[in-house]
């Protein structure tokens, strides 16, 4: 239903403490910067061995595409101009050894390019659902950056903290040895398994795809899509993006795991966009009731909406107050 098609929620209007915005970088321009291209191929969460009823509980049976073009040469440049100005800023964790998060705090260019209309309309038409950018900034505009170390992984295997995202090469892949993204034809619970277990992933299910430069890109249904990026096997520059999106619907049950985003962003900046997003949440699910509410005597029926954001809040507020008690989730690098 329409009603509840969510309303964008707007990026923050001030700066978090610790964040200066970058200067003298380019202004991000759709008409010149974009080249979107859809992907010849969409592969399903059937295909990597998820049953029906894994799929039913997600928003979409939708699980990866095959590489399409999002960037031209030119927003491809602009792009890797913005990121080598950010890398100043990486930090690490127990699965990444160098990134950066919230760049679209520090770059214009970088929020712009991840609030595109153009792309997210692009990134709907694949995914099958109408999508909005993310709404916590953190999981807009990710930068990974290669490791010091040569052979280190970029990233473990692990799935991802949000829904949808794109993977995009900022760099061009084919100027460097190694460094591949790639995703596993298996399912999350797989590879967990196989994690505890001390076994490898099935080598032959690993999934490399092709990227021909810079500016391309996989979309995934994140959450589901076992993934990683490889290290580099000799000396160079390996830099991707990760753009994150929420279904538009707000009746989907919200995925944000605050609980991982806790450990890996400061704290100041991962509390406060959870609860914004959760209260952009509850008010955008309250619209929608109001909009569709008939009249009837059906009590049962009214009271249980009210039960329904009644837990939303309470969930909410548990999660807040329990942040920090966890670890940083992956299946390693086998």
């Amino acid at each position: 239903m329409s009603e509840y098609l969510a309303k964008p929620l707007a990026f923050p209007q001030t700066m978090p403490a610790g964040y200066t915005a970058l200067e003298d970088e380019p202004r991000f321009d759709p008409e010149r910067h974009l080249q979107i291209e859809m992907p010849e191929r969409v592969i399903s969460l059937a295909e990597f061995g998820y049953s029906d009823d894994e799929i039913t509980a997600c928003p979409t049976p939708f699980g990866a595409t095959s590489v399409f073009r999002l960037l031209s040469d030119e927003g491809a440049a602009a792009l890797l101009e913005v990121a080598g100005k950010l890398e100043a800023f990486t930090t690490s964790n127990a699965r990444i050894a160098r990134n950066v998060r919230g760049g679209a705090y520090r770059s214009k260019f970088l929020r712009d390019l991840c609030l595109c209309p153009e792309i997210t309309n692009a990134m709907s038409q694949i995914a099958g659902l109408p999508l909005l950018p993310h709404t916590l900034p953190h999981q807009l505009g990710h930068l990974n950056y290669n490791p010091k170390v040569v052979g280190e992984n970029v990233d473990k295997w692990h799935v991802d903290t949000l829904r949808f995202d794109y993977v995009m090469f900022v760099t061009d892949p084919k100027s460097v040895e190694g460094g591949e993204f790639q995703y596993y034809l298996g399912t999350k619970e797989e590879a967990s398994d196989r994690a505890k277990r001390g076994k490898p992933l099935d080598p032959d299910r690993i999934v490399s795809p092709d990227m021909p430069g810079p500016g391309y890109a996989v979309l995934q249904q994140g959450n589901m899509v076992v993934h990683r990026a490889k290290g580099l096997s000799a000396p160079g520059n390996r830099i991707t993006m990760v753009n994150g999106y929420v279904p538009q619907d707000i009746r989907f049950p919200d995925f944000t795991r605050f609980d991982q985003l806790y450990m890996v962003d400061p704290p100041h900046c991962a509390s406060t966009e959870f609860a914004r997003h959760m209260a952009w949440m509850a008010r955008e699910r309250l619209d929608g009731d109001l909009a569709t509410l008939p009249f009837t005597d059906d009590k049962e029926r009214l009271a249980a909406q009210f039960d329904e954001m009644s837990a939303l809040l309470a969930d909410t507020a548990a999660r807040l107050r329990a942040a920090g008690e966890v670890e940083v989730e992956h299946f390693g690098d086998g």
